[in-house]
Parts: C-alpha cells; structure tokens; sequence
C-alpha cells in the first residue's frame, strides 16, 4: 500500500512538541520529508525522526516576523525540495484573562501569533505551491472558533479569525490546485493545556482538578483528544483522500461540536 504523503515536503509550525509533534510524526509515517518550524529546538522530534529513517530538518522561526518566515521556507525547500504542505499549528492559548482586565498587549500577542502567523505562513508557502500547480495547507484552529468561552477573548477571537481566513484562502488559492481547510480539536491532554487550566483555576477561584474534570467531560465522549487523533485528520486534509474538500473545518471534539 502505497503511503497516503509519499515523496511530499511538509512544514509545520510549532512542530517541536505536542500537536506539532504528533502530526511531524504522522506526516512522516506517511511517507513526507518533515521541516518543523519553530521558535525553540526540535532536538528530539528530529532525533525520532532520522532514526526512522526520515528526511527532516529544523529552521528557526518566529512566525510573526516576515523575514524569518520568508528564510524558513527557502531554507527547508533549499534541503528537501519544495515545501508542498503546510500545517499552520503554531499558537498561544493565553492570556486567560476577563475582558475588562485585557491589556492592549496580551490581546496584540495572540492575534499576532495565531492569526498573523497564519496569513504570513499562508503567503510563503503559497509562492512555492503555486509554482508547482498544486498543494495543501492545514490550518490547526479550535473547538472555539464556533463557540465562546469566558476569559479567552484573545483566544477565541483568534481562532473564529483563522476560520475566517481557512475559507478566504480556500477561494483564493483554489484555481492554483491549492486546498486550505482547518481542523477544530477539542481539548487535547498536552503540558501547555495543562498551563491553561492552572490560570483558568486560578482567576476562577476553583481548584484545577475541578477545571480538568469539566473539561475532560465536557463533551458527549466525556474524554481528552489524543493527540494522535488530531494527527489522523490532518493527514486526511493533507492527502488525496479529501481532494474534494476545501474551505472545510473538521471538529475532532469527541461531540462537543457538531456543526
């Protein structure tokens, strides 16, 4: 059988770790050379990676800064050919904080990092794809860009924004064989949710096992996402096997949302 990303070049933002991670792993399983990008070292994600056998790379990038951006993909493209996926994943989950008590720079820093990350990393791999008549972008949103939820506007905002965009991209890159779809994942057992609900329990006044517990059981399956859960969508979204399908949002929520 035939890998379903064979001989295909994937970059993923934030793919040192947790979702990031899990989808590098997968892509590569599938048979794609792996370039993740992030702001920190992906030591051990690569060492995984090789030791299989895998062609993979790290390039250092801040994903709100264009030159970074611009030098990371002309750096994995220059040492594994043409990057022809993107997996948009790089992204804050804070601050965890009311409206009111928002500052003008906690706001700024998420929509800058989930939100313009995206568009720049959208842009530069769009010159690339474009040239060779085909390929996919995945962008990694939320459960919450289809709900609110209390102390996250910075957040919530940030994710119902890159919705907007996956459909928006989605129509402008369509006649270049480009397809842009999102995947919306529940709450995912990872060391950053595990931050989120501390300042959630925190500026609650409720204890972080209880937050856990509403969270966990918060949708009808009444359990985390895996994250190789996660990872199996976006292989789907990046393969053939969704050639039919851009501008869409996938919910992996356990049932938490179901439209």
């Amino acid at each position: 059988m035939t890998n379903k990303l064979e001989g295909r070049v994937a970059l993923i933002t934030g793919g040192s770790q947790g979702i990031g991670a899990a989808i590098a792993r997968r892509f590569a399983a599938e048979g794609a050379s792996i370039a993740i990008a992030d702001i920190q070292g992906a030591d051990a994600v690569l060492a995984e990676l090789r030791g299989a056998g895998v062609s993979a790379t790290y390039v250092p990038m801040d994903v709100t800064n264009p030159t970074q951006v611009r030098e990371g993909f002309a750096a994995a493209s220059a040492e594994l050919g043409p990057v022809d996926l993107l997996v948009n994943n790089a992204a804050i989950g804070t601050p965890v904080s009311s409206i009111d008590d928002m500052t003008i720079e906690e706001w700024e820093r998420a929509i800058r990092i989930n939100l313009t990350g995206t568009m720049l990393c959208t842009q530069a791999a769009a010159v690339t794809m474009r040239a060779q008549g085909h390929g996919n972008i995945v962008n990694i949103a939320s459960n919450v860009a289809r709900r609110g939820l209390p102390n996250r506007s910075a957040y919530v905002a940030s994710k119902w924004a890159v919705l907007g965009f996956t459909q928006t991209a989605a129509l402008e890159y369509v006649s270049a064989g480009i397809r842009v779809n999102a995947v919306l994942p529940g709450p995912v057992a990872t060391p950053h949710l595990d931050e989120v609900m501390q300042a959630h329990a925190r500026i609650e006044g409720r204890s972080v096992e209880d937050v856990a517990e509403d969270w966990r059981t918060s949708s009808p399956m009444r359990r985390f996402i895996e994250l190789d859960e996660i990872a199996s969508v976006s292989v789907f979204l990046a393969s053939a096997d969704s050639s039919a399908m851009t501008g869409q949002a996938l919910n992996v929520t356990g049932g938490l949302i179901m439209t």
